[in-house]
């Protein structure tokens, strides 16, 4: 690979890099993976290469935070483009259509995309993303659902430029493998799917989502995977100035199956070989400078469904409530409701009322109502919805409008989100944290009237609004809790880290600015194999 990597990257640069260039960025996203599983699973040889990594000392492990809400969409909102808080979830009602807002919508994920560039900078401007939700200005974005592309001024158009015989010779061969290769993981994936999927329905006695899921598992685990790497390869030679990938295997089987399940884990060894091809890559050219970090957007916690707890579906749940309906008996069930039963994430409404489900956050929205409102206004218009979710074992932490900061609604009492003596009543071994994102969530006026999650306190189950049995989006102690694995030299202290706005000020004040500095005084776009060469010192805020 090596013998591949450096002629191609030796073409169109000169050769002595300039004094005090900027550093590269190369960001792998490991999709829904606390620190705590991370470490279990380095402990537990699923990550061998990284594992070897860290023990080399070159890189350190660092703990972050999510943001709120815990969800992928939020955190590269704020990593690619520093807003914080941005989205109140994967899924909303818009209050004006009525309408669920989704972000695995490529429609919708445009529109998101389109308010947050309008704030800032894209992160990635110049560069390449995979499998991202948003393209943070990517020049070129593969496999971007929301189908944004930034300009090829910043940095990209020399590729083209400077593409002769050689890199096209060896852009056959690389593709030549990746079709190899990836033919031979598509065949592993289905046949491991297939067993696992009847294992599992039969097990459970229900076949709802498995098709997707098997289909996930081919196109993320299987072939995309392989395209991926080989893409990030590619870039890698041709000295990309920012590239990024999100690795979505594990967060896809921790929803299905949980995050400490045979499946999820499996998928951590793939995203372990993918891992050690794009340390190859950065370490055969060390004259290009790329700092490599892997990082992930949110943690997972295991989920009972709020169905099996309450009987029906969180939707309605509050429309019964609302209207005086008798409320189901609580029936636990377990998995098994037959090849009809479950919902996945999603949204349910009627004409008065509506419910948003993303994993163990849900929103309920009073759709005649003008807008978002206070608890006062609630207790007076909504006073049986209120004390249905109160009376319920399957509610957590539900947050509503009010005071300077917001009001947690917890075992009877009407916590203050701005009061400190209110917040040590919080069930949360974080209270201060827990409270500052619920006050994130609540400043959003796209939330609902009342913001649902399942954390119920230590030492209980938490649940999940939609059918699935690992869950994140609310602020359960792991889901809140990611990583960031990165150079042992970089000083940016991680842990303080409150949003993933401040990952976006660092990562841009380090890579991004300087190579921005750097162009405004005179390299053009001929010059720009130049401009993008490494030997700098780092830099941290």
């Amino acid at each position: 690979m090596k013998g591949l990597l450096r002629p191609l990257a030796l073409r169109g640069r000169p050769g002595h890099p300039p004094p005090g260039a900027p550093r590269r960025l190369l960001v792998v996203q490991l999709d829904g993976v606390s620190r705590p599983r991370l470490e279990a699973a380095l402990a537990n040889g699923y990550l061998p290469f990284l594992a070897s990594r860290l023990a080399a000392g070159g890189h350190v492990l660092s703990s972050t935070r999510s943001g709120a809400p815990a969800s992928t969409p939020a955190f590269q909102a704020g990593l690619f483009y520093g807003v914080s808080p941005s989205v109140p979830g994967y899924v909303w009602l818009d209050r004006r259509t009525c309408r669920a807002v989704r972000m695995d919508r490529a429609d919708d994920a445009a529109l998101v995309e389109a308010r947050l560039a309008r704030a800032a900078p894209g992160l990635l401007r110049g560069g390449t993303s995979y499998f991202s939700i948003f393209s943070g200005g990517a020049a070129f974005p593969h496999f971007c659902l929301s189908g944004l592309a930034g300009d090829y001024d910043a940095g990209l158009g020399w590729i083209e430029e400077h593409l002769g015989p050689w890199e096209a010779l060896a852009s056959t061969l690389v593709h030549s493998v990746t079709a190899t290769r990836g033919a031979v993981r598509l065949a592993h994936e289905a046949g491991a799917g297939v067993v696992d999927g009847l294992r599992w329905s039969v097990a459970l006695g229900r076949l709802k989502h498995e098709p997707r899921f098997l289909w996930h598992r081919l196109l993320f685990s299987g072939l995309l995977r392989e395209l991926l790497v080989q893409g990030i390869l590619v870039d890698v030679s041709r000295g990309v100035p920012v590239i990024y990938t999100d690795l979505v295997g594990y967060d896809e089987a921790a929803h299905r199956r949980g995050p400490g399940s045979r499946v999820a884990l499996r998928s951590l060894a793939s995203a372990d070989a993918a891992l050690a091809m794009i340390f190859a890559a950065t370490d055969a050219v060390p004259e290009l400078g790329y700092d490599v970090y892997v990082l992930s957007d949110h943690g997972h916690v295991p989920t009972r469904p709020f169905e099996s707890l309450a009987g029906v579906p969180l939707p309605e749940f509050v429309e019964c409530a609302e209207h005086g309906d008798a409320l189901p008996e609580p029936r636990p069930v377990g998995p098994n409701r037959g090849v009809a039963g479950g919902r996945t994430l999603g949204a349910g409404r009627s004409a008065t009322i509506g419910a948003a489900e993303a994993g163990d956050l849900a929103h309920v929205y009073f759709l005649r109502d003008g807008g978002p409102l206070p608890l006062e206004a609630l207790r007076a218009r909504h006073p049986r919805v209120l004390a249905a979710l109160a009376a319920s074992p399957a509610v957590g932490v539900t947050a509503a409008r009010g005071g300077r900061r917001g009001l947690a609604l917890w075992d009877g009492a009407v916590l203050d989100l701005a009061e400190p003596r209110d917040l040590a009543r919080l069930p949360h071994p974080d209270p201060a944290l827990a409270a500052a994102y619920l006050s994130d969530l609540l400043a959003l006026q796209e939330s609902g009237d009342l913001v649902v999650t399942g954390w119920r306190g230590e030492g209980r189950p938490v649940v999940a609004y939609a059918w699935e049995f690992g869950s994140h989006g609310g602020i359960s102690p792991e889901e809140l809790e990611p990583f960031v694995v990165h150079p042992r030299e970089v000083a940016f202290p991680f842990g303080a880290v409150l949003r993933p706005s401040e990952l976006y000020r660092f990562f841009e004040e380090t890579y991004r600015a300087p190579r921005d500095r750097e162009r405004r005084v005179g390299a053009g776009p001929g010059d720009a194999g130049a401009g993008l060469a490494a030997g700098a010192p780092r830099t941290t805020p």
